[in-house]
């Protein structure tokens, strides 16, 4: 049948065609087609067909309840096909019930949980073997329940794999650094990230070298056999290598170790079954801050960032000029009336000092530093900064081309001790790069003397184990300039300060008794007297008291001329020497020494004696100190032109 067009407005009638019932009244078309009548209208909201012209014939369309939704369009098209507009991956198109369809995800849909692993059971089965040795199922065990069994089943058959990438270790820089506080300049970011510095007066730790290097720190990790493992310096790739198994080697910044069968790392694992391997990285990386961290793509795993800053400033090492030093504060105290420094005092160091930064300088608030003493004197008093008029955070390269920062500061003498030196303390500066030193050199002999406990102290020396009593011996006024003086038996203790001090007494200066011609009052510190005057042969002369002593020993270091003793008021009577006895001679034996009613000699030595030093005994013979002036014993050395004593003590007789 052909079917005409029918145009205009309006055409009422009835057509008849195969039981077809037609009436058309303008765009309404009116049919009965079995007892069911379709109503054909483009502005009805309600089972509309909807005939657009050419571009739609052979074409139908459902539509849900709106016309105006695109939503659940089911289109037969040309060629025939079913979309359905709407969804995501994985949805199901799903009915509720009442005619309508839809998209949605089995787990959110009312009543369609059964769907999930553990609620569908596996069923009957043809193959058998549902129940084995391994695991025992039935036909309702659940997916999940099934597969959690079988799963069980082969851990317990593969060996324990490698910790994966990166595994719980940490990526660290090895590279020495230097610990040191940032200048206030532009710090170069190379690492990508675009904020990477630190303020000015920051602590960082510096890398000085081109080169860095992390430990092998990542190690024996997995998996080795697959992935590619890279290292990124700066977010840039820096050397990279897919693994088989067997990449020992480096790549660039790259380096893996020991990529290996797993069993030689674990015995106890089968072999064959894993790999692994260690990795680090290690290169150049340019000035500034740098960030590195290694990727394997195997695992998908990263290690953490490293982050460094490569200070390749070279400013050089600090440098002094215009150095001086002089003493300010003269407290002193006395030996043989030469005046010696005492911890009171107090000399001035002064000077300039350039090259004090590059692009950092040290972790400290002083400019200068000092813990070494220089001969008599203490370390300097440190000089900070700000004493120096300099300005902290320090600027970039602080006089490295030109200028210098003055500065001025004290050191005391030393605490204890009585000596002489030359040498003066010393000061260094530290820029963080290298260390510059110098020394202040007095250009003159320091003397030094603090307290009493030296044993060639004239006003304490020593004496153990001889008689009975207590004290020190001490030294007394010369009783005269020749070898055996006469004495009275009650010379008083020489007076260190004022003397007398005759141009026959040896000096006791920097622990030493010596022959002394020394011109104090030129090239020393302190200024002392002029003694280039002294005679040829001089004398140390001192005393002890003890009862019940008729030999001892004297012990001493150094060479001398002559030695002698006495006992006031005893050795008077019988000595020939005005009292004194030698010991340059030897005891004659028996009785009493003396050629004045004793046993024919002055000598009183017993066992041997030099000039040379030692320890020597000097015997009264059946004399006492019990009977003495006093119970005082006298001991009196002669010196010349080089001679000089540097210990000297009276201790028990050895002889």
């Amino acid at each position: 049948m052909a079917i005409g067009r029918i145009t205009g407005p309006m055409l009422y009638g009835n057509l008849e065609r195969q039981g077809v019932d037609l009436a058309i009244d303008g765009n309404l078309v009116y049919a009965d087609v079995t007892n069911r009548r379709v109503g054909i209208n483009t502005s009805s909201p309600q089972y509309a067909l909807d005939v657009l012209g050419n571009a739609h014939i052979g074409n139908l369309y459902v539509q849900g309840n709106q016309l105006t939704s695109d939503t659940g369009i089911i289109n037969f098209g040309l060629p025939a096909n079913i979309s359905l507009a709407g969804g995501t991956p994985y949805d199901v198109l799903y009915t509720d019930g009442n005619g309508n369809l839809a998209f949605a995800n089995l787990n959110v849909i009312s009543g369609l949980d059964a769907f999930t692993g553990n609620n569908i059971i596996l069923g009957s089965n043809t193959a058998g073997y549902m129940v084995s040795n391994a695991v025992t199922l039935t036909t309702n065990t659940t997916v999940t329940d099934g597969l959690a069994q079988i799963n069980y089943v082969l851990g317990k058959l593969v060996p324990p794999s490698p910790p994966p990438f990166p595994g719980a270790n940490t990526l660290a820089l090895t590279t020495s650094t230097t610990s040191a506080y940032m200048t206030n300049y532009v710090q170069p970011d190379n690492s990508g990230w675009g904020n990477l510095s630190i303020a000015a007066g920051a602590a960082v730790n510096a890398v000085r070298t081109t080169t860095y290097a992390t430990g092998t720190t990542i190690s024996a990790v997995g998996p080795g056999n697959m992935g590619t493992v890279t290292a990124y310096l700066n977010g840039r790739d820096a050397g990279n290598v897919t693994l088989t198994g067997t990449s020992s080697g480096t790549y660039s910044n790259l380096i893996i170790a020991n990529n290996q069968d797993y069993h030689n790392v674990v015995s106890t694992v089968t072999a064959g079954f894993w790999y692994s391997f260690d990795a680090r990285a290690a290169g150049n990386a340019p000035t500034g801050w740098n960030r590195v961290h290694i990727r394997d793509s195997g695992t998908g795993g990263n290690t953490n960032v490293v982050t460094w800053f490569y200070d390749s400033a070279a400013p050089g090492t600090p440098t002094f000029s215009n150095t001086s030093i002089s003493l300010t504060t003269n407290t002193v105290t006395y030996s043989s009336t030469i005046p010696m420094l005492t911890s009171g005092a107090q000399a001035t160091l002064k000077g300039n000092v350039a090259v004090l930064s590059g692009n950092t300088y040290p972790q400290s608030t002083n400019l200068t530093s000092s813990t070494a003493a220089g001969g008599a004197f203490q370390a300097p008093t440190s000089v900070t900064y700000a004493a120096a008029g300099i300005t902290t955070p320090l600027a970039q390269n602080l006089y490295v081309s030109s200028g210098s920062a003055y500065f001025q500061t004290t050191s005391s003498i030393i605490a204890s001790g009585f000596g002489s030196s030359p040498t003066g303390p010393s000061l260094t500066v530290n820029n963080s790069y290298n260390t510059g030193s110098a020394t202040f050199s007095p250009g003159v002999t320091i003397l030094y003397k603090n307290g009493t406990g030296n044993n060639i102290e004239e006003t304490s020396i020593p004496v153990t184990s001889v008689g009975t009593g207590s004290g020190n011996a001490y030294r007394i006024v010369n009783p005269g300039s020749s070898d055996t003086p006469a004495y009275t038996g009650s010379e008083a203790a020489f007076n260190s300060t004022t003397g007398p001090f005759y141009t026959y007494d040896a000096t006791n200066v920097a622990a030493t008794i010596k022959f002394d011609q020394t011109n104090y009052s030129t090239g020393y510190w302190p200024v002392g007297p002029n003694l280039s005057a002294q005679a040829a042969s001089q004398y140390f002369t001192f005393k002890f008291v003890r009862t019940a002593v008729s030999k001892f020993n004297i012990s001493w270091t150094g060479t001398i001329a002559g030695l002698w003793v006495a006992l006031p008021g005893q050795s008077n009577t019988y000595s020939g020497l005005n009292g004194w006895y030698t010991m340059s001679s030897p005891y004659a034996g028996s009785g009493i020494p003396g050629t004045v009613g004793g046993n024919g000699s002055n000598g009183c030595s017993v066992g041997g004696f030099s000039l040379t030093g030692g320890s020597y005994t000097a015997t009264f013979g059946t004399l006492s100190s019990s009977n003495a002036t006093g119970n005082e014993i006298y001991v009196r050395i002669k010196l010349t032109s080089g001679q000089s004593i540097s210990a000297l003590s009276i201790v028990a007789a050895t002889n």
